[in-house]
């Protein structure tokens, strides 16, 4: 796998994702398995529960990724996404619509707050990306409570 954003555990920093708006903590960690393959384990935090999606994404020959649910909701569900740019600590990814959330883009950082360093090089990366551009108005930041 060469993609070093699909490993370990990422922070949901900044999101274009309504989603978000209503569930807090929100994080993504990656597993690769020895097919290629990496499971992808979203958890987040609603009204103090602990929530969890559980997928399987595949890489596709253009680069990107195919998400796939394993629950009875989502197994059905295919997302494809991809990582339109990377820094250090900190990571940009774009995703299609579901028939559950809209096309968005998400902010992932290994730390809830990212340094005034890392947020000049994350804007500069925005503002070079056109895929980025229809999501920059929507951006937010979720709530990380430290836990």
């Amino acid at each position: 796998m060469t993609d070093p954003v699909v490993s370990g555990t990422w922070l949901v920093v900044r999101t274009s994702l309504p989603l978000w708006r209503t569930r807090d903590n929100p994080s993504v960690t990656y597993a690769p398995l020895p097919d290629g393959r990496v499971v992808d384990t979203v958890r987040f935090t609603r009204g103090g529960r602990a929530g969890l999606i559980i997928g399987v994404d595949t890489p596709l020959p253009d680069g990107g990724w195919a998400w796939r649910g394993v629950s009875l909701l989502t197994r059905f569900t295919v997302s494809r996404w991809r990582v339109l740019a990377a820094g250090d600590g900190w990571a940009i990814t774009v995703f299609e619509r579901t028939p559950f959330t809209p096309a968005g883009l998400d902010v992932y950082a290994h730390t809830p707050a990212l340094t005034a360093a890392q947020v000049q090089e994350l804007e500069a990366a925005l503002d070079g990306l056109p895929a980025a551009q229809p999501f920059r108005a929507a951006l937010f930041s979720p709530v990380h409570d430290g836990r």
